[in-house]
């Protein structure tokens, strides 16, 4: 719906165009469809009330990158951007440590972004640190501690015993995150944790949605080139996904 026109109007309206960045890395390009209109706006809606997110979805899907370009169009005057990505390895310890460094102390007991900004904390591939021997993802403890009572107990070398300071209230801090399905490395996250975000299934673009995508890279790539090569771009990118397409009907996983 847009409200500045006080009627509903089609995804596609809402798509710009793709603006080619010479020399950018290809994990970070990212060419607008209506997927990506549709999850960014998804997104948006969600930081309005503050709520945790999660994408979920297989690899290539751009899970990461629309949620990456999306933080990094916030206003930097408001908020801050941490980006952790989880592994087998990743410990509690480690994930608190990390987030506390980027808070400060407001109150007593109470820590938050410096310049009273919001901290947009995304962890990517969430589900992958190891269940220990009690069926436990320690780092997924440690943030369902966080979202559900808003702090966490000090650790380690600084924590005082038989003394009632060692909660931390942790302050202005959004939620973010990806994962692929379960298998391999991947684990079944506790679904009482993830009851706390707003869950988007994110499906592999659309053959529309591809053709775009690819066209649009090569477009630009070609300026460079003789009218002759640039015409070739779309038919190329096409007979690219027509043999994308048999090659995954020949070789199933």
């Amino acid at each position: 719906f847009n409200e500045a026109m006080i009627r509903w109007v089609p995804w596609t309206d809402e798509v710009k165009d793709y603006e080619h960045v010479p020399g950018q890395p290809f994990a970070n390009i990212l060419v607008p469809t209506v997927d990506t209109v549709t999850f960014t706006y998804h997104l948006q809606w969600n930081l309005n009330i503050f709520r945790p997110v999660v994408y979920a979805g297989d690899v290539g899907t751009a899970k990461t990158v629309t949620i990456q370009n999306f933080l990094k169009n916030l206003s930097p005057d408001k908020f801050t951007f941490l980006n952790i990505n989880f592994s087998s390895r990743t410990t509690s310890i480690a994930l608190q440590r990390n987030l506390e460094s980027n808070v400060e102390k407001r109150t007593k007991d109470t820590y938050g972004p410096a310049g009273g900004k919001k901290l947009m904390l995304f962890i990517d591939d969430m589900n992958m640190p190891k269940v220990d021997l009690y069926g436990t993802q320690q780092p997924i403890a440690l943030l369902k501690l966080l979202l559900g009572q808003g702090g966490v107990y000090e650790r380690g070398e600084n924590f005082k015993s038989g003394e009632g300071t060692n909660w931390k209230n942790i302050k202005d801090v959004g939620y973010f995150a990806a994962m692929g399905p379960p298998g391999g490395a991947r684990s079944t996250v506790d679904p009482r944790f993830i009851s706390m975000f707003s869950v988007f299934n994110i499906p592999f673009p659309s053959d529309t949605s591809l053709t775009m995508i690819f066209s649009s890279m090569l477009k630009h790539h070609l300026q460079a080139f003789n009218q002759t090569v640039q015409a070739a771009g779309n038919k190329l990118t096409e007979l690219t996904l027509v043999l994308y397409s048999k090659i995954v009907q020949a070789l199933p996983p």
